[in-house]
């Protein structure tokens, strides 16, 4: 590639990195320009384009109910949450959020549950996506807000969380199985609400703690369907990996009066970056670059011998000589069957 390798020595990446690598016939001071200019522009608003960011990875005719993922990372002092659709064993970011602590007026609650309307209003109610969260969100007001908004959610509970099972307060932590069990039971969740929810107690083999997921009464989800969907959020943590190190976010520095638009306006370029490398790593094509670069592992881990994910075989798709050309190319054909309305999902399930 004729602009390969433009990041530093610690592989993070810089702005001025950055601009050098924009395809344009103009010297490195104007690419920079423009760079800043894209940036800065007031006019470019992420949360404006989380529509478009739906359709291109999940399509127009979804059938089925796909999950969700809400999480929240720090860039460089800059807090970002992220929901995604998974896939791949990654997630396809469908919407962020950036901003500061400083930039706080009344809670970052307000921006969380505005986050997930301004995604789940993508779908229609049918097929809402199950928006699975970590311990962090299980406060009783957002639960409150999803199930009146009949936003179907697996979530996870601190285990000296309180519930009250058959009338009577009981922490989640004494109630216990067997490696490789679940259980089910109805609880009534907060002391003063009395959030009617399910609750399953499961404990894999070999995991150190136990998970106590909660989710609506009235959901028709198996406990083995909840867990099975719960055990996939940690792909969004592989995610926030891809992009600090595999992309060399973790190196940006943004100043001035509002550092984290600036942040936003990037990760919406990027992610459509991302979309297009999952897309070329997952594709049919990716089999034969994966039986040219790839060792397998001799003692599996976790059932899977793979050693490369998805983003990496598509990154060297681009990369090798081998297989670049035919990567490139390829590229035009994903962009014309997502921006049909059909989605990167269906690109890599179709022949």
């Amino acid at each position: 590639m004729k602009n390969a390798g433009a990041r530093g020595g610690n592989r993070w990446l810089s702005k001025a990195a950055l601009a050098r690598c924009l395809p344009l016939d103009i010297g490195p001071r104007e690419r920079e320009r423009r760079l800043y200019r894209f940036l800065s522009n007031p006019r470019m608003t992420p949360e404006a384009m989380i529509p478009l960011h739906v359709v291109l990875a999940c399509g127009l005719g979804l059938s089925t109910r796909a999950p969700l993922i809400l999480d929240q990372t720090t860039i460089r002092g800059i807090e970002t949450l992220l929901i995604g659709l998974v896939f791949s064993g990654r997630v396809l970011p469908v919407a962020f959020s950036c901003f500061t602590n400083d930039q706080i007026r009344k809670s970052r609650n307000v921006l969380e549950h505005a986050l997930i309307l301004a995604v789940m209003a993508c779908f229609p109610p049918e097929l809402r996506p199950v928006l699975v969260i970590d311990r962090g969100y299980a406060r009783i007001s957002l639960l409150i807000q999803l199930r009146r908004a009949g936003i179907p959610y697996v979530i996870r509970a601190k285990s000296n969380v309180m519930v009250y099972l058959s009338g009577k307060p009981k922490a989640l932590g004494r109630l216990r199985v067997k490696p490789g069990k679940m259980k089910r039971y109805k609880v009534l969740y907060h002391s003063t609400e009395k959030e009617p929810l399910d609750l399953i107690v499961f404990l894999g083999k070999g995991y150190q703690e136990t998970w106590y997921l909660l989710v609506p009464r009235d959901t028709p989800m198996t406990s083995k369907e909840i867990v099975d969907v719960y055990a996939r959020r940690m792909s969004i943590e592989q995610g926030f990996r891809d992009w600090k190190t595999h992309l060399g976010v973790r190196g940006m520095v943004f100043k001035g009066d509002d550092p984290a638009s600036r942040l936003a306006r990037l990760l919406t370029a990027f992610s459509l970056t991302y979309l297009l490398c999952l897309a070329l790593g997952a594709s049919k094509e990716s089999e034969a670059v994966m039986a040219f670069v790839e060792i397998l592992r001799r003692t599996p881990r976790h059932g899977i011998t793979r050693t490369l994910s998805s983003l990496s075989i598509g990154i060297l798709r681009l990369s090798l000589p081998k297989f670049a050309s035919k990567a490139f190319l390829e590229i035009f054909t994903i962009s014309g069957f997502i921006t049909s309305g059909k989605g990167v999902v269906s690109y890599c399930l179709s022949p």
